[in-house]
Parts: structure tokens; C-alpha cells; sequence
């Protein structure tokens, strides 16, 4: 239970994304970044990949996960309210490698792309 930390402690700067689950459902949480999960509504039932135990969260509790960690959240008998909280720091950081990854690709393949239009050009 030594995960478990006040809501609230995300920090002022992190990028919040409220989750909705119906009654009996659960939800899989994934980010790149990692990211803080809490609760404002119902009692939340968490469980993290790797860690051999659950987390039961009340309203007002929070639980930190470690990038690309998949957490799975749900209610038992009630609806659920969640906030999930990232970094913007990490994030831009994740769209940067993104980007330069792209950017990567496609110029990998730009070189051929030319050639062949000019080839065309030259044939007639």
C-alpha cells in the first residue's frame, strides 16, 4: 500500500484527462509517460501490471504508474470518476521521438521516390 498517495500531488503543470467507468467495467491505462490516477468518485479497484498486488482507492487517493506501465481500473458495485494525470514535459518529449521518427522513414524512402519520378521524366 506504500504506492498509495494523496490526489492532488500530480503537480500544477501535468496534462489531466478524466476517466468515466461504468458500473462492472474496467479500463486499461497505458501512457508512454507514465502518469498519477486519481480518484473523485466511487471505490476504485486497480490493478498494475507486474505488481502481484491490487489497490482499492477512495475518493481523494491517487496512485503514481511508471512509463508505458498498463493499469487496469474499474468499480465493484458503482461507477467510477478518475483523473489521470501525465507530464507535458514527457509528452512532448514522447511527440519529438515521434516526429523524428517519421521524419526518419520518410526521408529513408525520399531518395528512391525522386529516382523513379525521374526515371519516368527521362523515359518520356
Amino acid at each position: 500500500m506504500d504506492r498509495i498517495m494523496q490526489a492532488g500531488a500530480a503537480g500544477t503543470q501535468a496534462r489531466r484527462e478524466e476517466l468515466r467507468i461504468a458500473r462492472g467495467n474496467c479500463r486499461l491505462v497505458r501512457r508512454a509517460s507514465g502518469g498519477v490516477l486519481g480518484v473523485h468518485e466511487g471505490r476504485v479497484l486497480m490493478t498494475v501490471e507486474g505488481d502481484p498486488q491490487d489497490y482499492w482507492l477512495e475518493p481523494g487517493e491517487a496512485l503514481p504508474f511508471a512509463p508505458g506501465e498498463r493499469v487496469w481500473v474499474g468499480g465493484w458495485d458503482e461507477a467510477v470518476r478518475c483523473e489521470l494525470c501525465t507530464s507535458p514535459a514527457l509528452l512532448g518529449e514522447r511527440c519529438a521521438r515521434v516526429l523524428l521518427g517519421w521524419l526518419a522513414r520518410w526521408a529513408a524512402r525520399a531518395p528512391k521516390r525522386f529516382a523513379h519520378v525521374r526515371m519516368r521524366a527521362l523515359r518520356g
